[in-house]
């Protein structure tokens, strides 16, 4: 009987690994579905919004692009303007500060538009983490972005515990940045730490799934000012 039990559970502990080598195998197609996506979205709407950062502005993790934050953020801007919105979402996948500062920052130039948000660092501080340089290039990047410009901070991390000290530590460069330059700042930190659990994580346990991207959307939105705010979208010479 006991050897039947091990079996059994040997059998599905083997099940629970390929349903989640299925689920990461399917998150990384993701990569260059949800590029296509945005890239391909219609290029039309009174009010233009355009996404700075990494692949959480992709929407990596959600079942679909548009349940992402950005996605969402669109949807939230449509009620409260009344205006059709065109999304342009220059994010790339496994971008960090020094990548949004060379790659997507000078086609931001090419829009005039009514609302910026950005999200870029955790892949900074996932990765070498230095305390000065992340310091240096968030101030960078926040010189070039237009005012009122909305930047989400370092999300929390789960259980990675270094990463969430790392985290904290990259969020009070960000706040400074912020304060220095006139951005508004998401809070990504507070409202993923208040909402952990593991039905906000991708498979991967690094990206947010739909419910963890309505958080985020929870976290942008309110740093929208009431009544809504538009914002130029010329950066900063």
């Amino acid at each position: 009987m006991f050897k039947k039990i091990l079996f059994i559970l040997a059998g599905v502990v083997a099940l629970l690994l390929l349903v989640e080598i299925i689920a990461l195998l399917q998150l990384k197609s993701h990569l260059k579905s949800y590029a296509d996506y945005w890239k391909n979205l219609p290029n039309s709407g009174s009010f233009t919004y355009v996404a700075l950062g990494d692949s959480a502005a992709q929407g990596i993790g959600a079942s679909k692009p548009q349940y992402g934050y950005v996605g969402l953020l669109s949807k939230y801007i449509q009620a409260q303007t009344g205006q059709k919105v065109r999304v342009v979402n220059l994010s790339v996948s496994g971008a960090k500060i020094e990548d949004v500062l060379a790659k997507q920052i000078p086609q931001l130039q090419k829009y005039k538009a009514d609302l910026v948000t950005v999200d870029i660092g955790a892949n900074d501080v996932a990765g070498k983490y230095n305390s000065t340089d992340f310091a240096r290039k968030y101030d960078q990047l926040a010189a070039a972005l237009p005012a009122g410009t909305i930047v989400g901070n370092t999300p929390y991390f789960g259980g990675r515990i270094r990463h969430n000290t790392q985290a904290l530590d990259a969020n009070k460069h960000i706040a400074a940045s912020a304060q220095k330059y006139d951005l508004r700042v998401a809070d990504l930190q507070t409202v993923t730490r208040a909402h952990n659990s593991l039905r906000v994580y991708a498979p991967d346990l690094f990206h947010p799934s739909n419910q963890g991207y309505k958080n985020w959307a929870t976290a942008y939105e309110h740093a929208m000012s009431q009544p809504f705010l538009q914002v130029t979208g010329t950066p900063r010479q």
